[in-house]
């Protein structure tokens, strides 16, 4: 034998490999650390069929919040600086006293003004404009009085205020009368009707059978007949005796 022959040694089962060598027997697995997590892939996997299945749905409506006081003394604010009748009724049908007292008191002198110009002009109206004017009207008095007087055309707008105050009250008190002559008129109306609905016969109808109706015109016909008989007994038998009396 071949000294220089050397059998090559096997490495034990244990023996760590050399680097570079492939892991066929499956033995020492090589782990990758940047590699995701199974919790990860299934939150990927998730999300992917959420989107894909979301992807038809209608993106859900936005949620209308109250107007808060902010937002009304903002577009009250640029309603006023712009000129915007319509954006002021808008902000006038909020009936919130907070709202109302925050929107007012937020109004510099300027603004305040102007309101009270918008105001004159919405008191000669009738309805529900009113009625939503008026708490706006007193806050505005009481909050920015004394700045409304220092000007000098504020003078004519508290005149024609009122004067337009004075003429809708001027009415109230026969408007008070009219409503009550016609709220007695109207009871009185009502107590008529319901006497004479007391008052009058009930009248009942009664439906009679045709059998029994027959039955009594039968009985008419007897009642007659035997009436007839009757009769012709009674002259034959005045007429026999008259005869004899005769003879």
């Amino acid at each position: 034998m071949d000294p220089t022959r050397r059998r090559r040694q096997r490495p034990a089962p244990d023996a760590p490999l050399p680097p570079g060598t492939p892991n066929d027997t499956g033995a020492n697995p090589v782990y990758n650390l940047d590699e995701p997590t199974m919790e990860e892939k299934l939150a990927t996997l998730k999300g992917g069929a959420g989107r894909a299945g979301g992807a038809d749905e209608e993106p859900p409506l936005p949620v209308l919040l109250p107007p808060s006081a902010d937002s009304v003394h903002v577009l009250l604010k640029q309603a006023l600086r712009a000129d915007d009748h319509a954006s002021l009724l808008s902000c006038l049908y909020n009936k919130d006293h907070k709202v109302i007292v925050n929107s007012i008191s937020l109004l510099t002198p300027a603004d305040a003004l102007k309101l009270l110009k918008f105001f004159v002009l919405l008191v000669q109206s009738r309805g529900a404009v009113l009625v939503c004017l008026l708490p706006w009207l007193q806050n505005l008095l009481s909050k920015h009085m004394s700045s409304i007087v220092s000007q000098e055309s504020s003078l004519l707008l508290l005149n024609s205020l009122y004067q337009l105050i004075d003429a809708r009250t001027s009415t109230f008190k026969s408007s008070l009368q009219l409503s009550t002559s016609l709220d007695c008129l109207f009871s009185e109306i009502v107590d008529d009707e319901s006497e004479e609905e007391e008052g009058s016969p009930l009248i009942i109808y009664e439906d009679k059978d045709t059998d029994d109706e027959e039955s009594e015109v039968d009985d008419m016909e007897i009642n007659g007949e035997s009436d007839g008989l009757c009769g012709v007994t009674d002259a034959s038998e005045h007429s026999d005796g008259s005869e004899v009396m005769s003879d």
